[in-house]
C-alpha cells in the first residue's frame, strides 16, 4: 500500500497551488486531476482558483492597514510560502509514517 492525499490535505494544497501542480509536487501521492477535481468538489471547492482567490483576498484583509498595497502583497506572499513549505513537510511526515506503518 501506498501513502494517498487525503481530501483534507487536497483542499489545503489547492488554496496554494494548482490541481496541476498538486501532481507535479506530489506525484507519488496525488490521484488523477479528475480525481482530485471531484474530490475537491464534494468539499465544496468547485474552482480551485477562486478558492486561492478568496484565499489570498481574506489574508490581505487581515493584513495590517498601515501597509501599502505593495507591502501587503508582499508579506502574504511571504506567509502563503511558509504556509505551503509547513503543509508539505508535514504531507511528507504522514507519508514517512504511513510508509513506517505498513512496512512491517
Amino acid at each position: 500500500m501506498q501513502y494517498k492525499l487525503s481530501d483534507r490535505e487536497l483542499s489545503e494544497l489547492c488554496l496554494f497551488i494548482s490541481v496541476r501542480q498538486i501532481r507535479e509536487v506530489f506525484p507519488d501521492y496525488a490521484p488523477s486531476q479528475r480525481t482530485i477535481y471531484r474530490r475537491l468538489a464534494r468539499h465544496g471547492i468547485n474552482t480551485p482558483t477562486e478558492a486561492q482567490s478568496n484565499f489570498k483576498t481574506k489574508l490581505l484583509l487581515a493584513a495590517p492597514v498601515d501597509l501599502d498595497d505593495r507591502e501587503a502583497n508582499a508579506l502574504i506572499e511571504d506567509h502563503i510560502q511558509t504556509m505551503f513549505e509547513e503543509l508539505c513537510a508535514t504531507i511528507e511526515k504522514s507519508a514517512d509514517l504511513y510508509r513506517q506503518r505498513h512496512s512491517l
